[in-house]
């Protein structure tokens, strides 16, 4: 029925469309200019609507959305505007309604795909006017959904829960009774199991501080409605069990596919597919395990009771307290248990031992002495051993001083071959024990170990390692984790009492604390690896604290007052039978006491330099160097090497900071979705990764570390404007904590460059666009860009001062001659369709390549490498004899070695141009556009060909003439890799960042009041 407006709205019958409908109550209710005109009298209202409502942006009733239909269709908005149809409903009436969606809760495109009998020959045939109209005459009373947001079941169940339902309820349908109660007074009823059960408006509103100034103007209805209109493109999260950023952050195949314009939000991709794919909503939420572990979830999916997995979570699953998530580690055991546990595996294996002798018989000088004193405890002694053994390969000078045992140690040389046995014939206690095996040692490194231990992975190798690293390291120690899996101590300190504490104390082995290098007060004697000389120097053990209990604690304090450092290396992991060769508890606790009186009387002048025992002092007590070189690292993740793009060169940053002697703690504001083994091992072991925190953390972390950074790192602008409000909230004053801002691209370049290709976009404020996005730049002591050209950028808007970080790439040129080679080479990453590497495949192959085969026939075929989206289509380049399309390889070295040529055809970009550096470093020259030869510095001609931006003639013969001149090849190849082994070494970077770290504290104000002037 495809009528004007103004015929539809007058005329009824049968098969009238039900969105043609004008309500007069509700119109004049709803719009003062139309109530006023009208005298209040709704018999005049439609007469108003159809002479002026209409031309004012007014709606007929609740069913269609006026405002919603010209800003989701700018063409029709066109059209109306030039006289074309008298509003968008006028033009929906036309022809929308065979295909447009009329409102924000009704999604046309959807409701087809979802339901085949929704052609329009089908609707056609039953006298419907395309699917909103057969939505609202039978769809929302079938249970069938029109929109990701909206269920009407659901809606109906909650009416009705809420009270006795309106008496046009079952008249109007849920749909329509949910429109209507829009303007009605009371709360917003939830109607759909993806937004609102129970209380998702609330924690919308109060999560968002826009929605309620845009709710309380009138532009939105309620939550739902701003969700709808605004929230959704921002990527505001709906529920408190979705995070938007989290989503797009984890599939980048959905991020690529936003950007393209297929999905307005990860959650209407997650809604309507990823809920299905079983896909994370939340980092903590794993539907994949939430189906698998709880057979009521997939006993009601089966059933056909709820959509999916996500649904049955929302309204059934939270409220049941179904576990969602796999725990992080296994469940709990008492210690106790755990305890008889490792006896009982000790205990299980010493059968192997009489046939399997362990044999520690040294063949030339040890490469460690271990001196191990014993007090029965057989079983354990052997599996401690054979942990040692099997442990270490190299030669071990194993001491043994058994103090009187009365088990089966006394027959220790049956079991254990190559040590040296000293049987006392009286209880020396641990302390006289140790001091008389001192005199055996021989070896340089020795090794005190408890008996109720077994060592972890290569413990000895790393604790050796970690000794040689430093003529000043006098004594290394390990994580002891006690039977149970939880720590006994990561290092230890001493507080100004001379009471100890192991540093955390039941956490988990694998908690950020926990895991990364640093100097401490003392390590526990469990595991203790001193060099020798240093401790026969001392005298060993002072036997004041015999026979045992702070010994340990008093020598590793002589060390350090003999210039010497206590080191705790995660890498040396010992399990711990705590106590486990004590007769009893309590008189271990009893030496211990005993132990602190003697060690306070002695070190008093010591322990005036430690902090008092409290609990706000462990984070700073935990490490003893640092003090005022602390620095929080903020980036979008942990920056693993294998990430690429500018997470390389934030691994670089992080490590030159710890280079520097800063202590480092890298903060991932999106979360660190990798491995821990990834995370650990891809920084320097002394930075402290904290893996279990982000954005939403962050606030906590500043409270619990007050006053414990000494400045603060950012990487990348976004998360500057992101941290900003918590860090003002945290009381944190630049002045007093300087931030460091790395910029790592400018985005207002890259728009600047995209505008100029673009005469749309005509007339870009390249100077307002910069003042946007570095309006929080005043705070910061300095800030870094990563070439010259965005330095200059910087400084012309009042930063200051500012300097050049570059990039890392050490020379590596591949060996391959000039005439064995042969095609062009093109490797980068594309992740959306208006990706400036997209634009230049298309650009090469729209103007560069003709121009190219005018001036050489047969062009050489360009190779191009490199990552790209599921949506993105690269098949328009399929037929192309000249290009050919290899995507991703694992190994791209041979392909540079292969190669001739590289070019980069970059149009618009920011930063530098990473993938100019690595074609630089295997030797092969480029030829590319002005645009990156700026942003690298480089000498157009020197070490790379260069052509002004949109010159496809000039790039093809810069090709041609480099393709075939093997002279001039063989100069910039040489060229480039001088200018990369000048500049992009890791010493230039290094000093750079080690300026900034030093640079004095330089005051804000001024430059904040620079840049509001420029802004």
């Amino acid at each position: 029925m495809a009528l004007p407006a103004a015929e539809l709205l007058r005329s009824q019958g049968e098969n009238h469309p039900a969105w043609a409908a004008f309500d007069p109550v509700w119109y004049i209710a709803t719009y003062p200019e139309a109530n006023l005109s009208c005298g209040g009298d709704p018999s005049l209202a439609l007469e108003y609507y159809l002479r002026a409502g209409c031309r004012l942006g007014h709606s007929p009733s609740p069913l269609f959305d006026e405002r919603y239909y010209l800003d989701q269709h700018l063409d029709i908005a066109a059209l109306v505007r030039a006289g074309q149809y008298r509003s968008g409903f006028d033009h929906y009436c036309q022809f929308g309604h065979r295909g447009a969606s009329p409102h924000w809760l009704f999604d046309d495109g959807l409701y087809a795909r979802l339901y085949e009998d929704m052609t329009l020959e089908n609707l056609d045939a039953h006298h419907c006017a395309g699917r909103y109209d057969h939505w609202l005459k039978s769809g929302q009373r079938e249970a069938r959904i029109g929109h990701f947001m909206f269920d009407p079941q659901y809606y109906r169940a909650r009416v009705l829960e809420s009270g006795a339902p309106d008496a046009q309820f079952e008249q109007r349908g849920p749909f329509v009774d949910y429109l209507y109660s829009l303007y009605r007074p009371g709360p917003e009823l939830p109607c759909s199991p993806y937004f609102a059960p129970y209380f998702a408006p609330d924690y919308y509103i109060a999560t968002h501080e826009s929605v309620k100034p845009v709710m309380a103007c009138g532009r939105v209805r309620n939550a739902l409605h701003h969700y709808q209109l605004i929230g959704e493109a921002e990527g505001f999260d709906p529920v408190p069990e979705y995070s938007e950023a989290y989503y797009r952050d984890a599939y980048p195949d959905i991020a690529a596919a936003i950007d393209a314009g297929h999905f307005t939000s990860g959650y209407r991709h997650f809604v309507q597919y990823g809920a299905f794919e079983l896909r994370r909503p939340r980092a903590d939420i794993d539907l994949l395990y939430y189906r698998d572990m709880n057979p009521r979830v997939r006993d009601d999916l089966n059933a056909g009771r709820v959509r999916d997995a996500f649904a049955h979570l929302r309204t059934i699953g939270l409220k049941e307290k179904l576990p969602y998530c796999p725990p992080e580690r296994v469940p709990e055991i008492s210690e106790a248990a755990a305890k008889q546990l490792f006896e009982l595996k000790a205990r299980n294996q010493i059968a192997l031992f009489a046939r399997q002798r362990l044999d520690f018989t040294l063949s030339g000088p040890p490469a460690l002495s271990v001196v191990m004193v014993l007090f029965n405890k057989f079983e354990l002694t052997l599996l401690a051993l054979a942990s040692l053994r099997n442990n270490y390969a190299g030669a071990i000078e194993l001491i043994i001083v058994d103090n009187a045992s009365t088990d089966d140690t006394r027959r220790l040389e049956t079991y254990v071959r190559g040590a040296v046995l000293i049987h006392s014939k009286e209880n020396l206690g641990f302390l006289r024990a140790c001091n008389l095996a001192l005199d055996a040692v021989s070896s340089p490194s020795l090794l005190y170990l408890n008996n109720d231990i077994e060592l972890g992975y290569g413990a000895i190798a790393a604790a050796l390692a970690r000794l040689a690293s430093a003529p000043t390291i006098g004594a290394v120690g390990g994580k002891i984790i006690r039977t149970h899996g939880r720590l006994q101590e990561a290092g230890s300190i001493i507080w100004s009492d001379g009471s100890t504490i192991g540093y955390l104390r039941d956490a988990s082995a694998l908690a950020p604390e926990a895991n990364f290098v640093r100097d401490v007060d003392y390590c526990s004697g469990v595991f203790l690896l001193c060099r020798a000389d240093l401790v026969k120097r001392l005298g060993g053990f002072d036997e004041g604290f015999k026979p045992a209990y702070y010994e340990e604690v008093d020598l590793c304090v002589r060390m350090i007052e003999a210039g010497f450092r206590i080191v705790y290396d995660p890498d040396v992991v010992v399990h711990h039978l705590e106590f486990g060769s004590a007769s009893n508890t309590e008189a271990s606790m009893a030496l211990m006491r005993r132990g602190r009186r003697i060690f306070k009387r002695k070190h008093a002048a010591f322990l005036r330099t430690r902090l008092d025992c409290a609990a706000e002092n462990i984070i700073k007590a935990r490490a003893r160097d640092g003090a005022g070189r602390r620095v929080l690292f903020l980036e979008d993740t942990v920056p693993v090497r294998r990430l690429g793009s500018g997470f390389v060169r934030a691994n670089d940053a992080v490590r030159a900071i710890a280079a520097a002697g800063w202590r480092v703690s890298v903060l991932p504001i999106n979360g660190a979705r990798h491995d821990i083994m990834s995370l650990f091992g891809d920084l320097p072991d002394t930075v402290e990764v904290l893996h279990d925190q982000t954005i939403l953390t962050l606030p906590n972390l500043l409270r619990e570390r007050e006053g414990f950074f000494d400045l603060i790192w950012v990487s990348r602008t976004h998360n500057l404007d992101r941290t900003r409000a918590i860090f003002e909230e945290a009381g944190i004053d630049p002045a007093r904590t300087p931030f460091v801002l790395d910029t790592e691209a400018i985005e207002a370049a890259r728009d600047a460059a995209a505008a100029a290709l673009d005469p749309a976009k005509a007339g870009f404020d390249l100077p307002a666009a910069l003042a946007q996005e570095f309006r929080n730049a005043g705070d910061c002591r300095h800030v870094t860009a990563v070439n010259q050209a965005e330095v200059d950028l910087l400084r012309g808007i009042g930063i200051s001062p500012v300097s050049v970080l570059g990039t890392i790439r050490d020379p590596d040129p591949t060996p391959r001659d000039f005439a064995d080679r042969e095609g062009l080479l093109f490797i980068a990453s594309i992740h959306q369709t208006d990706s400036p590497n997209f634009d230049s495949l298309r650009w090469y192959r729209d103007e560069i390549l003709p121009e190219l085969i005018a001036l050489m026939g047969t062009p050489p075929v360009l190779t191009f490498i490199g990552y790209t989206a599921p949506d993105i289509d690269l098949a328009e380049l399929a037929d192309n004899p000249f290009i050919m399309v290899r995507g991703s390889v694992d190994d791209i070295r041979p392909a540079y070695d292969r190669h001739r040529l590289f070019i980069a055809p970059t149009r618009y970009a920011a930063g530098t141009p990473y993938k100019v550096y690595e074609t630089a470093s295997h030797g092969l020259p480029c030829v590319a556009t002005a645009l990156l030869a700026d942003q690298l510095g480089w000498a157009p001609g020197v070490e790379i060909a260069s052509v002004p931006v949109g010159d496809a003639k000039g790039f093809a013969a810069a090709i041609a003439r480099l393709y075939h001149d093997e002279a001039a090849w063989q100069a910039m190849r040489s060229a480039a890799l001088a200018r990369l082994e000048a500049e992009n070494s890791r010493a230039t970077f290094d000093a750079t960042v080690r300026m900034i770290l030093e640079q004095k504290p330089r005051a804000t104000a001024k430059r904040r009041a620079r840049l509001r002037a420029v802004g």
